[in-house]
């Protein structure tokens, strides 16, 4: 049953389950209420707190609270939702459950970012990928990791960088679910970044593997604000028609549905309406509604002189600076946040030894951080390696260059090395290395 519910086989699955009903058992009741509530029947919130509820600890009831809180999310009830997850948190700690610790951790990262606390949001997805990356990826949560970056990535208006997360999430083995948010997540990615075509392919994608429930009525809800950007307004409201009946039990889907007819309405001159429309999805909490003043910044206009206001992210102009403090502890710093470094100690060494020497050869940078040990070819491979990291710290695949065997990096973004509070870093790679291998 959990099979057909993650494929979207909603109305199979609840007919299934009730024509053998096991009261008794917990997980009858979690797979119950999944499938009522993805058929748009809020109730089965109340059949999967009933199955936490009847479990009296360890992990299952960990994973039962996880789901309650998930719920209560798409309910947009995320004080709620915060709770139900922190008891998700204890009885997964209780239990030493490091995997469900992390699941219950990125649980709470959503919950910032739907609360409107986006920075706050970012930190916990960071640190929870850090985690992953420390332990070599846990089984199922790399992707779901990357998609919350993603999200808290757009919501501060960083689309290069949410771009770039969510197209990591889907290089990766995801279920039928996961793929589908994933997909959403760079389609309306690149919907804000002003690129609606190149995001249509994606939420057609997401839609063709979206199955049938509520899942599908979230991916029509973003499929149509790309629409509306291609001047097709006949297909958008065909999709907000099939979707909305379902989006009471998706509050940020239903958001995304209502900013879209609020800007058909803006277009036909539906001042009032519109209006109308934003105050509704305003009700939903400030995400995700904030970030569609990136593609309808008239409509937002339109909101501020009509007296309703509205919280606006705004794109970045572009990547932040980068702060490396090797000494000591080793810090990252992008733009005012800390970097979680779990993973990549080579890949710093790498961004420490660019930043200090300039643009050098592959072979040059792979002999400072390993020195001659092995073979060119794998070397190579320890650079690729390295490469791919530093990369992933700042979500950008022009942190580093490699062109021409020469690795660089990104010179339209500022870079900083520093020792101490706030001392300029004068020295060679050499004296770094040297101090490094002392500290060891």
């Amino acid at each position: 049953m959990r099979e057909k519910l993650v494929r979207g086989r909603y109305r199979e699955a609840l007919e299934s389950l009730e024509r053998k009903p096991r009261p008794e058992d917990a997980g009858w009741w979690r797979l119950r209420g999944w499938a009522r509530w993805h058929l748009g029947d809020r109730s089965g919130l109340e059949d999967v707190r009933h199955a936490a509820e009847m479990l009296p600890g360890g992990s299952a009831a960990g994973w039962a609270w996880q789901d309650v809180g998930a719920l209560l999310f798409r309910a947009g009830e995320w004080t709620e939702a915060g709770k139900a997850l922190e008891r998700a948190l204890d009885h997964f700690r209780a239990a030493r459950n490091t995997e469900g610790a992390a699941w219950a951790l990125h649980g709470l990262g959503v919950s910032l970012l739907h609360r409107g606390r986006a920075r706050e949001a970012l930190a916990r997805a960071e640190g929870a990928w850090a985690e992953a990356r420390r332990r070599g990826g846990l089984r199922g949560f790399s992707g779901r990791a990357l998609v919350l970056l993603a999200n808290a990535h757009r919501a501060l208006g960083e689309l290069d960088e949410a771009a770039f997360r969510a197209r990591q999430a889907l290089r990766r083995r995801l279920d039928a679910d996961d793929r589908v948010v994933a997909l959403k997540t760079l389609g309306t990615t690149l919907r804000l970044a002003g690129r609606p075509a190149e995001g249509r392919s994606r939420l057609r994608g997401a839609l063709r593997l979206a199955g049938g429930g509520v899942r599908r009525a979230a991916a029509l809800a973003e499929l149509a604000g790309a629409l509306v950007l291609l001047d097709r307004e006949r297909e958008a409201e065909r999709a907000l028609g099939e979707a909305l009946p379902l989006l009471e039990a998706h509050a940020p889907a239903k958001g995304r549905a209502l900013v879209a007819l609020a800007e058909m309405a803006r277009r036909r001159g539906e001042h009032g309406g519109a209006l109308r429309l934003l105050r509704e999805a305003r009700e939903g909490g400030p995400y995700p509604l904030a970030e569609e003043a990136m593609s309808w910044p008239e409509l937002f206009d339109l909101a501020a002189r009509g007296g309703l206001v509205l919280e606006r992210a705004r794109r970045a102009e572009g990547p932040p600076p980068v702060r490396l403090e090797p000494w000591g502890r080793r810090r990252l710093h992008a733009g005012d946040r800390e970097v979680p470094l779990g993973g990549s100690g080579r890949a710093f060494e790498l961004l420490v030894f660019l930043a200090l020497e300039g643009p050098s050869s592959w072979e040059k940078a792979a002999h400072a951080l390993w020195g001659d040990v092995e073979s060119s070819r794998a070397l190579y491979r320890r650079t690729q390696v390295a490469l791919a990291r530093a990369r992933d710290l700042l979500a950008s695949r022009e942190a580093v260059r490699l062109a021409g065997g020469v690795l660089d990096l990104d010179p339209e973004r500022e870079w900083r090395l520093e020792r101490g509070r706030g001392r300029f870093l004068e020295g060679v790679w050499t004296e770094w290395a040297e101090g490094v291998r002392k500290h060891a």
